[in-house]
């Protein structure tokens, strides 16, 4: 019985993959000076592929992603969007992991009715111009920089914290993460002492340190990538004992301080918060996190995440809609339940967006750690 029941699932298996493939749309950085985040999204997304397809695929199809080069650029990326959909006749697309880009096919997507889930660009304008008296085509799965402000904000409130000194380097990125968390420590009556920037070249964060140092906040909050090491260096010259939190790599900041000071316990309650890390002791994290690393010989990011659980959203949405049309695919998207290997599920709200738990990671051991989720 077990043979039989045995082959009639590799003859279920064989002719999923004889016929006609559900087609999904990949739009992402592939060329360029950037071209390796972009990489890390393709190889979350094959994965996925691969994976639904090993387990008989959708409608009793497999699923195939078409790739289309955007290089960061709008005017590659729109015509490439609009072959996507005028060429391919992909009927549901992922992307565009650069901001500009995505923010230009926007009204493509919308003529077209064709939904677009965006996995990895952040920005929370994409979440007020969706659902809701907006593009009705557009669904948000990444935490946006309000979520991560507010996640971030509420681990402070368990943490008894009441003022928060801010610094952030200059740059869009850094700016708006660094003002929407200052909006909402003002809601949760968390006072900011200071707030400060860095500006390109910027030599002196000894002084700097000292400027935020001076309104005796309970944490220093930075929002850093280019200034990180020099930070965490004067950091150590200066003696600080304040915790320091926010967004940045506690790999780097660790590495930037010299080891006794580390042995020390000088960065013993450094923390940060962040929308997914291959640290978070899950099931599901733990699975992607072995499959990723034993193909690719690599270690996760977040875009290679986000787009993997994306490929698994858009199938398990055709999948419940029993079609892959435009319409029947736009319809499930807005009903989904979808569970996330991060916790909790990809309902979305009236902007489609879902909301997925963040990280807040410390060190043990004088290792990162996930040490909370909010």
């Amino acid at each position: 019985m077990r043979s039989v029941i045995l082959l009639l699932s590799l003859l279920v298996s064989f002719a999923a993959l004889a016929a006609e493939p559900v087609k999904i749309g990949i739009t992402t950085i592939l060329s360029g000076p950037t071209a390796d985040r972009g990489q890390s999204e393709q190889y979350g997304a094959q994965l996925a592929a691969d994976r639904i397809n090993q387990a008989g695929g959708v409608l009793g199809r497999p699923i195939e992603l078409f790739y289309a080069d955007n290089a960061c650029k709008p005017d590659i990326g729109v015509p490439a969007t609009r072959r996507l959909i005028e060429q391919v006749h992909v009927p549901v697309i992922i992307g565009a992991l650069c901001t500009p880009v995505t923010h230009a096919i926007l009204p493509v997507i919308a003529e077209a009715k064709i939904p677009l889930v965006i996995a990895t660009s952040a920005g929370q304008d994409f979440v007020d111009a969706s659902g809701v008296g907006g593009n009705d085509y557009a669904f948000k799965t990444i935490p946006s920089e309000l979520d991560i402000s507010r996640g971030l904000v509420r681990w402070l409130v368990s943490q008894n914290v009441k003022s928060v000194a801010i610094v952030a380097d200059a740059g869009g990125f850094f700016a708006t993460n660094a003002k929407a968390f200052a909006a909402a420590a003002a809601k949760a009556n968390i006072q900011v002492t200071r707030q400060e920037t860095i500006e390109p070249g910027h030599a002196d964060l000894a002084a700097l340190l000292d400027t935020l140092n001076a309104g005796a906040p309970d944490r220093l909050v930075t929002f850093l990538g280019p200034s990180t090491a020099g930070l965490f260096r004067a950091y150590e010259a200066g003696g600080w004992k304040i915790p320091v939190t926010g967004r940045l790599d506690p790999a780097s900041a660790l590495a930037a301080v010299s080891p006794g000071f580390r042995e020390a316990g000088g960065l013993a309650n450094l923390t940060s918060v962040t929308v997914f890390t291959p640290a978070l002791d899950t099931p599901g994290v733990a699975d992607f996190v072995a499959a990723y690393s034993a193909r690719y010989g690599l270690t996760p990011t977040q875009r290679s995440f986000f787009v993997y659980e994306a490929t698994y959203l858009v199938a398990d949405a055709i999948r419940r809609a029993g079609s892959d049309q435009p319409a029947a695919i736009h319809a499930a998207l807005k009903t989904t339940t979808m569970p996330s290997r991060l916790g909790g599920t990809y309902a979305p709200d009236d902007h489609n967006h879902a909301h997925t738990p963040l990280q807040i990671v410390g060190l043990r051991d004088g290792r990162p750690a996930v040490i909370a989720v909010e």
